[in-house]
């Protein structure tokens, strides 16, 4: 039986650590893969998945507050803002779909943008989300926590199931590691604070969309650098942040309220891998039919709920960003900090600077179409990456969950992450020049 259960923990830990961690072909993983070839056969259609999305929504919650239907009431129960967010999403994409005339609808940047966007981030979620139960419910996260326990809990604050959490969004996206992240948050592995803590500072694209930034960017041939250098002051940022406001002055507890379980046990190394072992194959034997049925429900009604708050909050902004010179403007104090910290070609550089909170390639686009130069754009690139939260995607994932994160203490936190960012960015890209 022991032997049995053995099997069952390495064979359904090893697909996991496949679909989401081996890079199988052109150095994408399956689940990347997956979502690119689901997207390819969609092909035009692609936009209709944000349509279909919003609008289904919006007629849940028709018969959840209109109707009275039992089953939709209990799935809204306890919504109210989101709710006015998921309305003017359906009115949004509806708009849209039937070719409205209005002007930031017609614009190629907003309207020609969100429908894409939207269903690039649901397919994101529903096929990563659907089979991450073969890392949540294979064993590898609770054999992982015991062994990396000993350096997650003095380096970050955190337990040590939280390095598979970490590593989740760089092979895959950030929204997958928010996914991650309140899985965890809602069955009582991590309290607020350390939710919180993991959503903020670790959500980081994946490194095939660093790919795409070093395009946009205009600096193609320094990926790796760009990589590596990420992958670095994440960690360095998530060790300083865990230690300071806000994160460090939020409540230490669970879900429900209970306070957290401080049982750390200090165990020689055989130990430890015999702990980790039986942890892992105890965890394997709840993997069943019905349970990865349940995942596949909760990814997919979460892709629904993060879209619906995505889409009209990202039209706000690109509104501000393309009709109005608000970040011009907010990018004007920050020249003098940018000559200081050395940084070439400040004044095409301010801009960039608090733009990649709406989009995390917006950034590299601005600074890609500009006489900058390479130092610079090495710099802008590798600060929209590591600054971790922005509203098209790691935001509004954030927000749909159950993470207790408003838009507020998002840019709060947002902002911490950049003002410790711009000197640390700024050492790492005088190192590589």
């Amino acid at each position: 039986m022991k032997n049995s259960s053995g099997i069952r923990f390495i064979g359904l830990s090893f697909i996991g650590a496949v679909l989401f961690f081996l890079p199988v072909y052109q150095g994408m993983i399956p689940v990347v893969l997956l979502i690119n070839t689901i997207k390819l056969c969609l092909g035009e259609l692609l936009p209709l998945v944000a349509v279909i999305s919003c609008t289904a929504l919006a007629v849940e919650l028709a018969a959840a507050r209109i109707f009275k239907i039992p089953v939709m009431e209990e799935y809204f129960k306890g919504e109210r803002i989101r709710c006015l967010f998921w309305l003017l999403s359906a009115v949004i994409v509806l708009l849209k779909a039937f070719g409205s005339t209005l002007p930031f609808l017609v614009h190629p940047n907003i309207g020609g943008t969100i429908l894409n966007l939207g269903s690039t981030v649901f397919i994101t979620i529903a096929a990563a989300g659907c089979l991450v139960i073969f890392i949540i419910q294979s064993g590898i996260v609770e054999f992982v926590s015991v062994l990396m326990e000993p350096v997650m809990q003095p380096m970050f604050r955190l337990p040590g199931e939280a390095a598979v959490n970490i590593l989740s969004s760089f092979v895959s996206s950030a929204s997958v590691g928010v996914y991650f992240t309140e899985r965890y948050y809602l069955r009582k592995r991590y309290t607020t604070r350390q939710a919180c803590t993991v959503v903020t500072s670790f959500s980081v694209v994946s490194v095939g969309y660093i790919g795409i930034i070093a395009s946009v960017s205009g600096i193609g041939d320094m990926y790796g650098e760009l990589l590596v250098g990420s992958f670095f002051l994440v960690l360095l940022m998530g060790m300083i942040m865990v230690r300071i406001p806000p994160l460090c002055r939020m409540a230490d507890c669970y879900i429900d309220g209970s306070e957290k379980f401080c049982g750390t046990k200090r165990l020689g190394w055989r130990c430890r891998l015999t702990a980790a072992w039986e942890a892992g194959v105890q965890k394997a034997g709840s993997f069943t039919g019905k349970a990865f049925f349940q995942n596949l429900f909760q990814a997919l009604t979460f892709a629904q709920r993060i879209v619906g708050v995505m889409i009209p909050t990202v039209l706000f902004v690109l509104i501000l960003v393309y009709y109005t010179p608000l970040f011009t403007w907010l990018g004007y104090p920050l020249i003098p900090v940018l000559q200081l910290l050395g940084i070439p070609d400040a004044a095409l550089a301010a801009p960039s600077v608090l733009i990649g909170i709406v989009e995390v390639s917006l950034p590299g686009i601005l600074i890609g179409g500009s006489a900058a130069a390479q130092q610079t754009r090495f710099f802008v690139a590798l600060l929209s990456i590591v600054q971790i939260i922005f509203f098209s995607e790691a935001g509004n994932a954030i927000m749909g969950s159950k993470i207790p994160l408003n838009a507020g203490k998002l840019i709060v936190i947002y902002l911490v992450r950049t003002a410790i960012a711009l000197p640390l960015v700024s050492l790492v890209t005088h190192i590589i020049y």
